[in-house]
C-alpha cells in the first residue's frame, strides 16, 4: 500500500502509521496528548504474556468512573485521509475498519460476514454475488447495494485521482477503467436490486475476500454525501455517514475520537464504549504516556525494546524495508547488474540489523514476506530462494563491483559516489549511516545521505524517480507473495526503481490467469527468484514490532495485512 499494505510504502519504523495505546479513562473527561506528556512519569506497565501474528493479546483495563469503556491509543503521523476511496496507508485502513463495514470482515485474517450475510461464488471462480442483511448507515438510511456499486466506481474513476486505485484491477475491466479507456459504469460491479451486489473479476483471485474485509477502498460510499460535501467530503466527522461499528464524533485538535455505532447491524458484538486516536509525533513521547496512564498501548522504538523485555509484546506487521535502486538515475552504475550485486554483497544485513535496530528487527535477503499464504502452508515454509548471505560476502562483492568499474571505465574504488535518500526522521537517519558506513567499509565507495521530509519522498522523490537510492518498504494488502512482487512488474505506477524484466512480466501476468494453484505459486517464485538474480532492490528487515498493552484488555488482534492493530472487538474487564 503505498503502504501499504496497504498499502502503503512503510519508509522507517517510527513513520509507520501505526495504532498505539489501549485503556480507559478514570473519568469521562480526558486531557490533551500533549498536556499528559509533560507530565508523564517513568515506570511500566506490569508485564504481559507474547501474543504471536494473527492472534488475540490478552490484557486487562478498567473502566471509567461512569462505567464506559474507553479506549486510547496514538499514531506517530496523521491520517492520510478519512475518504475511503483515497486511502493508502495501513493507519488509513485501520481508522476505515473501525468506522464502515466492508461485504465481508477480515479480523487477522478470519473472514465473516459483514453487510453481506452470504455470498456465491460462480464455478470459475470469475463471479462474486453477495447478498445483504438489513443494516443501515448512522443517518438511519438503509446500506443498498448501489452504495457499494458508487463506491467501486468512484474508487476507480480517474477523476477521483484516487492514489490507490490500482487495488481494484482485480475487478474486470478496473484497469480500463483506471486508465480512461473505459467508463466508470462499465466496471464489473453490478446491483441488480437493493440487496445484491454482483462483482465480476478479471481472474479468478483466491485472496479476493481477504483483501476486501480489511482494504478499505471497498467500503460503501454514499453518493449524496459525496455529492453534497465535495471537495470537503470525510474532511471532518461530520462531512460523512457510517455504517461500521463505530462512528466519528470529532476529528479536532489532533485527537480522533469514535464512539459506538447503535445503528450498527452487529452493535451487539461491540463492547467498548469509545476510541480515542491522538497523534504523537515523537515515539518516544507515546511511550511516556503510557507509562503515565494517558495512553493504553504503545509500540516501543527500537532502541528501547530491551528496557522492556518481559513485558513486551510482539507480532509481525508485514512490512518489509529496502532499499530502492533507481535504474533510470543519471548514475550509469545503477543500471549495472554487477554494481547492483555488488551493493547486495555488500551488505552484511546482521550487523545493519545490530546497529540499525539492535537486532529487533529480522534480518532479510528475500522480496516477499515468509509468512503470506502459500499453496497449503506459508509461502515461507514452501520456497526457499538463492539469495544473498545475511553476512554478506566481501569477496563476492568486491569481485562484482571490479567487473562494474571495468564496464563503466572506473579505476579507482574511491572514485564512486552514489546517494541515498532517506527521510528527516531520527530513526530512518540512523539507518541510513549504518547503511552508508557498511557499504563504505566493505566497498570503498563513497556513500552521501541525503534527507527530505516524509511527505516529499513519496509526493515528488519516489514518484519522480529524483533519487539514485531510496529507503523505503512495503505491507503486504493481502496474504499472498502476488502483493510484493506486483511493485516490480515493468508498467506498476509504484515500480518507482523503474526495474523492468519482461520474464518477470509474463511470470507475474500469467500467475494471474493460473488456475493451478501450485503452478501459480512457482510462477511467483520464480518471479521472486529473478528479480533477487538482478540485484533490482537491497532487502533490509522485516519488522518484528514489540509493543505495551494495558493490562485490562481483551480481544486486541494483530496482523500482517492491511490491519495491523484490530481492536473493533476489544473488552476492558472491570
Amino acid at each position: 500500500m503505498k503502504r501499504k499494505g496497504i498499502l502503503g510504502i512503510v519508509l522507517s519504523a517510527a513513520m509507520v502509521v501505526g495504532m498505539t495505546g489501549c485503556g480507559v479513562y478514570e473519568s469521562s473527561d480526558s486531557s490533551s496528548a500533549s498536556s499528559a506528556a509533560s507530565s508523564a512519569a517513568a515506570g511500566t506497565e506490569e508485564s504481559v504474556k507474547a501474543s504471536s501474528t494473527g492472534t488475540v493479546a490478552s490484557a486487562s483495563g478498567e473502566t471509567t468512573s461512569d462505567g464506559e469503556k474507553v479506549f486510547r491509543y496514538s499514531v506517530n503521523t496523521e491520517p492520510t485521509t478519512l475518504d475511503p476511496d483515497k486511502a493508502n496507508s495501513i493507519g488509513d485502513n485501520e481508522i476505515q475498519h473501525a468506522i464502515q463495514e466492508g461485504l465481508v470482515r477480515n479480523t487477522g485474517g478470519e473472514i465473516t460476514p459483514g453487510i453481506a450475510e452470504s455470498w456465491d461464488v460462480s464455478d470459475d471462480g470469475l463471479t462474486y454475488t453477495f447478498h445483504l442483511r438489513d443494516a443501515q448507515w448512522s443517518d438511519g438510511q438503509p446500506v443498498k447495494a448501489q452504495d457499494f456499486v458508487y463506491g467501486l466506481q468512484r474508487l476507480m474513476d480517474p477523476d477521483t485521482a484516487s492514489e490507490y486505485a490500482f487495488i481494484g484491477e482485480v475487478i474486470k475491466n478496473g484497469a480500463a477503467v483506471e486508465s480512461g479507456d473505459m467508463k466508470p459504469e462499465e466496471l464489473g460491479v453490478e446491483a441488480p436490486d437493493d440487496k445484491t451486489v454482483v462483482i465480476t473479476l478479471e481472474n479468478p483471485t483466491s485472496y479476493f475476500l481477504s483483501l476486501i474485509g480489511a482494504s478499505a477502498q471497498f467500503v460503501p460510499v454514499r453518493q449524496d454525501i459525496v455529492e453534497e460535501y465535495g471537495t470537503d467530503y470525510a474532511a471532518t466527522a461530520d462531512k460523512n455517514v457510517y455504517c461500521g461499528p463505530f462512528v466519528l464524533s470529532s476529528t479536532d485538535n489532533m485527537t480522533y475520537v469514535f464512539e459506538k455505532n447503535p445503528t450498527y447491524w452487529d452493535a451487539d458484538s461491540i463492547k467498548l464504549d469509545r476510541c480515542e486516536l491522538s497523534v504523537v509525533t515523537d515515539d518516544n513521547t507515546a511511550l511516556a504516556l503510557y507509562e503515565s496512564g494517558d495512553l493504553d498501548y504503545v509500540k516501543i522504538p527500537t532502541d528501547q525494546v530491551t528496557n522492556y523485555e518481559g513485558q513486551d509484546q510482539s507480532y509481525m506487521n508485514g512490512n518489509e524495508d529496502y532499499l530502492y535502486i533507481n535504474e533510470q538515475s543519471d548514475n550509469p552504475l545503477l543500471s549495472d547488474k554487477n554494481f547492483r550485486l555488488a551493493l547486495n554483497y555488500g551488505l552484511d544485513r546482521n550487523s545493519y540489523i545490530q546497529l540499525a535496530t539492535n537486532n529487533v528487527y529480522t534480518a532479510a535477503n528475500t522480496l516477499v514476506m515468509p509468512l503470506v499464504s502459500g499453496v497449503e502452508k506459508t509461502y515461507g515454509e514452501e520456497y526457499t530462494l538463492d539469495s544473498y548471505p545475511l553476512d554478506g560476502d566481501k569477496d563476492k562483492a568486491l569481485d562484482y563491483l571490479q567487473k562494474a568499474m571495468d564496464d563503466q571505465g572506473i579505476a579507482n574504488a574511491s572514485d564512486i559516489t552514489i546517494t541515498l535518500t532517506t527521510t528527516d526522521q531520527e530513526s530512518s537517519k540512523k539507518i541510513a549511516e549504518v547503511v552508508q558506513e557498511l557499504w563504505q567499509d566493505t566497498l570503498g565507495i563513497n556513500v552521501e545521505v541525503q534527507q527530505v521530509t516524509y511527505a516529499n519522498i513519496y509526493g515528488e522523490v519516489l514518484p519522480n524517480g529524483d533519487y539514485e537510492i531510496a529507503y523505503a518498504g512495503w505491507g503486504p494488502d493481502y496474504s499472498d507473495p502476488y502483493t510484493y512482487l506486483d511493485l516490480f512488474r515493468g508498467d506498476n505506477p509504484y515500480n518507482y526503481s523503474k526495474y523492468q524484466n519482461d520474464q518477470v512480466d509474463e511470470l507475474l501476468k500469467a500467475s494471474q490467469t493460473e488456475t493451478d494453484a501450485k503452478t501459480r505459486m512457482d510462477e511467483l517464485n520464480q518471479a521472486e527468484q529473478l528479480i533477487l538474480d538482478d540485484g533490482a532492490f537491497v532487502p533490509l528487515q522485516l519488522r518484528q514490532q514489540h509493543y505495551l498493552l494495558n493490562s485490562k484488555v481483551t480481544g486486541v488482534v494483530f496482523y500482517f495485512c492491511s490491519v495491523n492493530i484490530d481492536w473493533v472487538y476489544a473488552d476492558i474487564s472491570a
